[in-house]
């Protein structure tokens, strides 16, 4: 008997660009972006926590250096994206990172994901 895959809940961050550049994880995971689907434009990176933890998404994001202490301090699992990564590359490799995650309850990890 085989198990069904984990779905998660994401949350893109501003940042980032639509979630139809990500069709892999649009199809397997519940996507929302921050601007485009839930409306919300220049938030604060504070607010942004506070909305994933809300929500029980865990935040995809370019910015790395604010928002990785703040994750494990309202305990919101965070995946940190370069710069670098095409959409196809970055939809490849999250849904890798997805695809080995044992955990489902929120705990404030961080996952970096450079290439």
């Amino acid at each position: 008997m085989t198990t069904r895959p984990k779905r998660f809940k994401l949350l893109l961050d501003e940042m980032l660009p639509r979630r139809e550049k990500y069709p892999l994880l649009n199809n397997y995971h519940n996507v929302r972006h921050i601007v485009h689907d839930l409306k919300k434009e220049g938030v604060p990176d504070e607010t942004l926590i506070k909305l994933a933890k809300e929500l029980g998404r865990i935040v995809v994001t370019k910015n790395i250096k604010h928002l990785q202490g703040m994750g494990s301090k309202h305990k919101v699992d965070i995946i940190g994206v370069s710069e670098l990564l095409a959409p196809e590359k970055l939809d490849n490799n999250i849904m890798t990172i997805l695809r080995r995650r044992k955990f489902i309850k929120m705990a404030g990890r961080f996952t970096k994901i450079t290439s």
